[in-house]
């Protein structure tokens, strides 16, 4: 009921349209305060995670997926735009997790094919984003049978993966403050692991780097996004719920 609500108010808002109107109803993306309209979709899009409501979420990121580029296109040079970067971190990696844990493979291809084309545009988007956007797409494309493109994305990253995380320590060697630690080269070896290699090496990794750095979040993040791409979704909630707890101690 809570799901056909929202497509209520969505449709309602005029956020929902049929295929036919895309293309017209997309210049309403001009409209005034279309940043806080987006802000608005975003936050339905958290209430339905928070509330375990997987179809709600799917069906409020592709709203938001589709309505974001297209004003991102209107005006990709406006100051108060959501950039690419944005996009893609806050909403499509996640709906592209979202459709491959729901098996909907051929679309979480589709997306995480066009986070890869829009970062390659992107000059604020670091190795660590493309990486992981791209180990999710090789995952896709395995369970898809598309064994060879999925190996020719691993073998890129192979030996590329350990050095993400290398240096992001060292400010205490040129007197400053040690700052926390954010990642390490095992973690982002075991997303590799996860995608590419051993999903047992991949677990086993994250663990112990778990129990090594019990405050560092990205752990825990990568362990989540792994089970919301395995569809089970009561273990990601767990992980995501474990991570929290950790960095704040609740």
């Amino acid at each position: 009921m809570r799901f056909l609500l929202t497509l209520l108010f969505l449709a309602a808002s005029g956020w929902i349209v049929a295929p036919a109107q895309d293309v017209q109803h997309s210049r309403a993306i001009d409209s005034p305060k279309p940043a806080d309209a987006l802000k608005d979709l975003r936050k339905l899009a958290d209430e339905a995670h928070e509330k375990g409501d997987i179809e709600e979420e799917i069906a409020i990121r592709r709203c938001f997926s589709r309505k974001a580029w297209a004003r991102y296109e209107l005006n990709p040079k406006s100051p108060d735009r959501f950039d690419r970067w944005e996009i893609v971190f806050l909403n499509e990696l996640p709906l592209g997790l979202l459709l491959e844990g729901t098996h909907r493979w051929p679309e979480a291809e589709s997306v995480f094919r066009h986070n890869e084309s829009e970062l390659a545009h992107e000059r604020l988007a670091g190795n660590d984003i493309k990486s992981e956007n791209e180990l999710h797409l090789a995952q896709v494309l395995t369970l898809e049978g598309n064994g060879p493109v999925a190996n020719k994305i691993c073998s890129h990253w192979k030996n590329r993966v350990r050095h993400i995380a290398a240096g992001q320590d060292t400010d205490h060697w040129h007197g400053e403050p040690r700052t926390p630690l954010y990642d390490t080269p095992e973690v982002e070896t075991a997303a590799w692991d996860l995608a590419c290699g051993s999903p047992e090496q991949g677990l086993k990794l994250l663990l112990e780097q778990i129990q090594a750095h019990p405050h560092m979040l990205i752990s825990f993040t990568v362990l989540s996004d792994y089970y919301l791409a395995e569809g089970d979704f009561l273990a990601a909630r767990k992980a995501e719920n474990d991570g929290t707890a950790a960095i704040t101690g609740r």
